[in-house]
This record gives C-alpha cells, sequence and structure tokens, in this order.
C-alpha cells in the first residue's frame, strides 16, 4: 500500500515531466500487468488512460473501470485498489495531481449557478474529450525535455482543468471540483477501525481523514480516550496476533500483514503487548496441553 503521488517519484515505470512538491504531471508506462496495488491519494489526480485498462475499487466499495480514451478524476484522501492492465500492447497514462489552491484558481473563474453543496463523490469518470487527447500528446511531446517552472505547471493545470469543463456538460466537472472546496471530514471511527492496519503514518491519518494534527489527536482523543499511537500500535498487535491464532505465518508476512514495514520493530512491539516474540507465541500454540 502506497501513498501518492509520493512514491510515483522514483518509480522506475513513471517519467516525472513537472513537479512542485505533490503537485506534478507524471507519464506512467508499463509493458506488463500490475493487479491490487493498494494506494491512498494525497492530492487530487486526474488520471488520463492513453493504453491499457485501469480499474478502480474503492475506499466506499465503488468500482470502475477505464479504458484508453477515457479518463477519471480522484479526490484527495480516496483509498482505492487498482490493477493496471497492459494488455496486448501496454498499460499508458498521463497523471495531474494538483492540490485545493489549483481548484480554488479554477473555481474563483467560474459563474456557476445551483451548485451542489453535498460533499463530492469518490471519482468522476468521463470520456476524453478531443482537445484533451491532443492536450495531452502535447504535453508529451513538449514537456517531456524541458525544465518546467512551478508556474507552467500551474498554468498546464488550469488549462486542462478548463478543456475538461468545456467539453463535459450541464456543469458536471465544475460542479464536481466546486464540491471539492467545500470542507469534508471522513467518519474518524470508522475510517480507523477500517485501516488501523495499513503502513500509515500518524500524520497520514490526520490528513486522509480531512483534519490538522491536532484537530485528529483531539478527536481521537474524544473518541478513543488514548492516543492515536498507543491505539494503532494495540490494534496491529492484537490483529497479529488473531492471525496466529488461525494459522502460523512467516513473521516478515505477519509484520506486514499488520501494517509493519520494519520487521525488527514489530517483534519489539509484539512481544511488549503480549510478553512473547511471534515466535515464541506460534511454538506455544504447538505444545500439548
Amino acid at each position: 500500500m502506497i501513498v501518492i503521488p509520493q512514491r510515483l517519484f522514483a518509480d522506475p515505470n513513471v517519467a516525472v515531466l513537472a513537479r512542485d512538491g505533490q503537485n506534478a504531471i507524471l507519464h506512467k508506462c508499463l509493458d506488463r500487468d500490475l493487479i491490487r496495488r493498494e494506494a491512498y491519494i494525497a492530492n487530487h489526480a486526474i488520471s488520463i488512460v492513453l493504453r491499457g485498462e485501469q480499474t478502480l475499487a474503492t475506499y466506499e466499495d465503488n468500482y470502475t473501470t477505464l479504458k484508453a480514451g477515457e479518463m477519471v478524476l480522484l479526490p484527495r484522501g480516496v483509498y482505492y485498489v487498482t490493477d493496471l492492465k497492459a494488455g496486448e500492447d501496454a498499460f499508458e497514462s498521463l497523471l495531474f495531481y494538483f492540490d485545493d489552491d489549483a481548484v480554488r484558481d479554477f473555481v474563483s473563474t467560474l459563474t456557476v449557478p445551483d451548485i451542489d453543496r453535498a460533499a463530492a463523490p469518490e471519482f468522476l469518470q468521463l470520456p476524453q474529450p478531443d482537445a484533451v487527447r491532443s492536450f495531452a500528446d502535447n504535453v508529451l511531446n513538449i514537456y517531456g525535455n524541458l525544465n518546467v517552472t512551478d508556474e507552467m505547471l500551474r498554468l498546464k493545470t488550469l488549462e486542462l482543468l478548463h478543456l475538461v469543463n468545456a467539453a463535459v456538460p450541464h456543469q458536471r466537472f465544475a460542479n464536481f471540483l466546486f464540491r471539492l472546496t467545500l470542507p469534508r471530514r471522513r467518519d474518524l471511527r470508522r475510517f480507523m477501525e477500517t485501516h488501523a492496519t495499513k503502513p500509515l503514518s500518524v500524520e497520514d491519518y490526520a490528513y486522509l481523514s480531512g483534519r490538522s494534527m491536532t484537530t485528529f489527536r483531539r478527536d481521537f482523543k474524544d473518541y478513543y480516550n488514548t492516543t492515536p499511537q498507543r491505539w494503532i500500535k494495540e490494534q496491529r498487535i492484537k490483529h497479529a496476533v488473531n492471525l496466529l491464532d488461525q494459522r502460523e505465518m512467516p513473521v516478515v508476512d505477519l509484520a506486514a500483514e499488520a501494517g509493519y514495514q520494519n520487521v525488527s520493530y514489530f517483534i519489539r512491539a509484539f512481544k511488549a503487548q503480549t510478553g512473547h516474540s511471534p515466535k515464541q507465541y506460534m511454538l506455544a500454540r504447538r505444545a500439548p496441553e
């Protein structure tokens, strides 16, 4: 499970065409399928599928498939599982990541009456207008060999938003983007109890739940009467114990299932909470009563 776009910047299958912090234009190419990649989106994203096929299953169990010639807008904070299928040729997409400032800059230029102020859905799937496909081709042809400035990145992102908006009827795209500027917080209890074993930091949980660190810690204390760090550790070790009660597992796999990327740290945490190392726990369960 990864947080993007951060993890994509070092991906050998991804070319960074422009970047300013977590705002970026990326070109992804795969010559083989990539199945069940879990990710959280830290910035709003538009994925323009140029070749191959992409499927998305989201936190709310919404599901969609995008083929070449389609695109999708994903708001920041969405958790999803994706399959990228190269098919007979390859998978290729152009990705734009942009923050709330870009959205506010865009919607400030619009006159959109009768805005729906309900929270934005988890994604907006659209066909690629001809103008967007030509735009994508120009970005790949021109910006792959340029030293793109932060201002150029901002302008290209705004250009894309305007091109899509001009081609989508009934204010559907503008309405969606406007709703991204509205405050949105996830249900903290549901979010934490669903994702406690994901390899995320406390800062990640705060951001993805729609809260500042200060608000997150305060809300968390109100819900659980403890600190996020202590509660997350307890939940992850409890999950590891439940797994071992069902079957034996290699410690490396057990750590990953419990949300730990550092195996040594996992072993120490397991022993501190249970009094045994994972190996000792497995051996004790084998012993005859």
